[in-house]
């Protein structure tokens, strides 16, 4: 089968761990990591499997060509003489366009260069009436400009592949799944203990623990743009829309004081083995049997309100995570401004401590491990 080349978009600061998560799941022998992505060779059978399989990436892309340009009658020329047909199955495709250290560097105009040379090659390689019947949406094309060097590629995915259509219940500052398998698959990793239980005491919607236990659960709940796409016919997604627990670990527990949005959740969520319950979870110690791994995403005080100063609130909530219900391990995500207020806790090492951005904001996750009991 033919070998495609492939681009998985990840969120700057994740690329090792979504390395990893693709070496476990879906291996390759030609990978290449870069910043804010990995680059791959792959066949249409790998396309789907990761895309029904991994959990960190933002979206895949297919490179389709590359070539130096530097005036507008040679991107017309280029563009006008490409295979369309052969990717596109909707005849106004939607672009996403960048230009770096360019001769073209006016976004608006290569746009309008694209869609002319394309809507010319349509009257000479008319496009499959398919869209109109089955009603596609619109594809995603990227062209990404760099030093006179054009590269497009077509948005495999559609919708971001955060969007899992697992959970359509959020809270008011819901963290991204992609986000949140990312940090639960390193809090996970290599844990000293067999047997343990995941807790988030401040679980909103759950997001950690829906992703910490559906890990390795291939999920195929939502539709994917490169099964449209004309060189995917014939082929068949073979994969079931249920929801099963197949994940990085077997037990999960979510404490929040909104009994409303917990109510909701429990509903939607009902066939994966987590527990919720109800709970001020900085004035009630949790206690479980056995050991615990904990995973949290406080509020900040910004989208969501908090009593007091946010640094006396953090610092107060990491004390009593920390010296009362003392965790095995510690996940802790936080604004990265606030480093300084959590370092060296009594009785714990750091073992991890990672900077990206969330939503805008610059964060840091930390994690820490019990060395005393």
């Amino acid at each position: 089968m033919d070998l495609h080349q492939i681009f998985l978009i990840i969120l700057p600061g994740l690329e090792d761990l979504a390395h990893r998560e693709l070496m476990e799941k879906c291996p390759l022998s030609n990978v290449r990591v870069t910043k804010g992505g990995i680059e791959v060779e792959a066949d249409l059978d790998w396309i789907i499997e990761a895309h029904l399989k991994l959990k960190i990436p933002t979206r895949i892309l297919l490179r389709l060509t590359e070539f130096k340009v530097r005036d507008f009658p040679k991107l017309y020329q280029k563009m006008i003489h490409f295979p369309w047909t052969k990717y596109l199955s909707h005849p106004e495709p939607k672009w996403e366009i960048t230009c770096t250290k360019s001769r073209l560097n006016h976004t608006g105009r290569i746009e309008e260069t694209v869609q002319k040379a394309l809507a010319a090659a349509l009257i000479k390689q008319p496009l499959s009436r398919d869209w109109e019947k089955k009603n596609y949406p619109p594809q995603t094309f990227y062209i990404r400009i760099n030093d006179d060097l054009l590269t497009l590629s077509l948005d495999l995915s559609g919708e971001p592949l955060y969007k899992r259509q697992l959970q359509k219940i959020k809270g008011e500052a819901p963290l991204r799944e992609n986000i949140a398998a990312a940090l639960v698959y390193e809090l996970c990793t290599d844990l000293p203990a067999a047997d343990v239980t995941l807790v988030d005491p401040m679980c909103g919607s759950g997001t950690f623990l829906t992703e910490a236990l559906t890990f390795r659960t291939p999920l195929h709940l939502r539709p994917f743009a490169f099964e449209m796409a004309p060189f995917f016919k014939g082929k068949i997604v073979k994969m079931t829309k249920s929801i099963s627990a197949d994940g990085l670990l077997k037990d999960a527990i979510g404490y929040d004081h909104n009994e409303e949005l917990l109510s909701k959740v429990k509903e939607e969520i009902k066939t994966l083995p987590i527990v919720f319950s109800v709970q001020d979870s900085l004035k009630t110690p949790i206690k479980i049997p056995g050991e615990m791994i904990m995973i949290c995403n406080p509020p900040y005080g910004e989208r969501i309100q908090i009593e007091g100063k946010r640094g006396a609130f953090l610092r107060e909530a990491w004390k009593k995570f920390i010296e009362v219900d003392r965790p095995l391990r510690f996940g802790w995500l936080l604004p990265k401004d606030m480093d300084d207020l959590f370092q060296n806790p009594k009785g714990y090492k750091q073992i991890s401590r990672r900077s990206f951005r969330n939503g805008g904001l610059a964060v840091t996750f930390w994690i820490w491990e019990r060395t005393s009991s």
